[in-house]
């Protein structure tokens, strides 16, 4: 709950501040894609706030991207170490298995003795 509160205390102010600045920078510019200026086909007007926004969102994607692929090593990592847990975990389970079958078989190897015990000696042989 707070932290929602904390969202949209951060994020109201910076949708205001975004919805003012598109209004404000609604007027076009010259955006050239040639460096050098030599190709006039290569100039087109846009609008600053769309211009801006653009950017913005292009470099959030091109940072989540290379943040994603950069974390790749740890994503395998991690994998790697979770299916090495559950192998383990599957062997404990089938020695507490095994352990458990013992006890029984021993428990009842100790039962069948001492009943032997308490049946007089010409019923035993």
């Amino acid at each position: 709950m707070i932290a929602k509160i904390a969202a949209a205390i951060i994020l109201v102010p910076i949708a205001i501040v975004l919805v003012v600045f598109m209004v404000v920078n609604r007027g076009d510019v010259a955006l050239s894609l040639d460096p050098f200026g030599s190709i006039p086909q290569l100039t087109f007007q846009v609008s600053l706030s769309i211009l801006m926004i653009t950017a913005v969102i292009l470099g959030v994607v091109l940072g989540g991207i290379g943040t994603f692929l950069t974390q790749a090593h740890h994503r395998r990592t991690s994998y790697k170490r979770r299916h090495e847990i559950e192998a383990m975990r599957r062997e404990a389970d089938k020695k507490d298995e095994r352990i458990r079958m013992l006890e029984e078989d021993r428990a009842a190897a100790t039962t069948a003795t001492n009943s032997r015990a308490l049946v007089p000696a010409a019923r035993a042989a």
